[in-house]
């Protein structure tokens, strides 16, 4: 596993670091490679309940692709299509995950950083955060699929407005823009309003989050009708579980469900 990821885990909260702030948290090629590892554990891992994504630092969430490595990575078509492919494997990892992720953003949130936070189901920004696209002004091709990650959130409008100027954003345009659920005055508030949110989202029914974010996740299907079979599953599996049976008990009772899973 690469070094310049920090993959920790508490309370039933993952939380994965992008660790070069040199390069501004920037990915490169043993990065992109490493992602998939460490996604895989937080899907398997029954005892993770949610995935806090960050960057290092103090100033950035994620700059994107380390374009210092494009020469030797993604010089022609053929590397860059190789290079695709590992962004390709997070980018579905992360899209396919069944838990929450809250994407924790402070400084420059730019491209595959940006990605990074709109596969997010939350997304808090400190008041430092700049999002932006900056493909058109380095050269390369904001491909297709980006792009409808974008559209999903801020519709085709204001996605062809940031994908073509190329500019960024920050503060309460990132409200206006419905990039982000809150923008906290500093990286230190935000990481506060993370950590409870995260803990509020841990405490939820594991099964029941699952059923949610497949439902959620059929609904952006572009490749066909939602699969009601695949929510219907996950729906029975909650009226059959221990934790359906623990949430009545614990409202007749009064008190807050302990929730297993199960």
């Amino acid at each position: 596993m690469s070094e310049l990821i920090h993959f920790e885990v508490s309370a039933g909260i993952a939380r994965l670091t992008l660790n070069n702030p040199r390069r501004l948290n920037a990915v490169n090629a043993e990065m992109w490679q490493a992602l998939p590892g460490f996604l895989a554990k937080v899907a398997d891992d029954p005892a993770i309940r949610v995935l806090v994504l960050a960057g290092a630092g103090e100033r950035a969430f994620c700059t994107g692709n380390d374009i210092s490595e494009f020469d030797t990575v993604r010089a022609d078509p053929e590397a860059a299509a190789r290079y695709n492919g590992w962004q390709r494997e997070v980018a579905n990892a992360l899209q396919r995950m069944e838990k929450p992720i809250i994407a924790a953003m402070h400084g420059y949130c730019l491209g595959a950083g940006f990605e990074f936070a709109l596969m997010s189901d939350f997304r808090h920004a400190s008041a430092d955060t700049r999002v932006g696209i900056p493909a058109v002004k380095l050269g390369l091709p904001y491909r297709l699929e980006d792009i409808e990650k974008v559209a999903d959130v801020v519709g085709l409008a204001r996605a062809r407005e940031m994908v073509l100027l190329g500019r960024q954003y920050g503060g309460e345009e990132l409200l206006g823009l419905g990039l982000v659920q809150r923008v906290l005055p500093d990286l230190a508030a935000m990481e506060e309003a993370v950590a409870a949110l995260a803990a509020e989202l841990a405490a939820n029914a594991p099964l029941s989050l699952r059923a949610a974010k497949i439902a959620f996740q059929e609904l952006a299907r572009r490749d066909g009708p939602p699969d009601r079979t695949r929510t219907q599953v996950a729906e029975d599996r909650c009226y059959a579980s221990r934790d359906y049976a623990e949430g009545r008990v614990a409202k007749a009772e009064k008190r807050p469900p302990a929730f297993l899973g199960v």
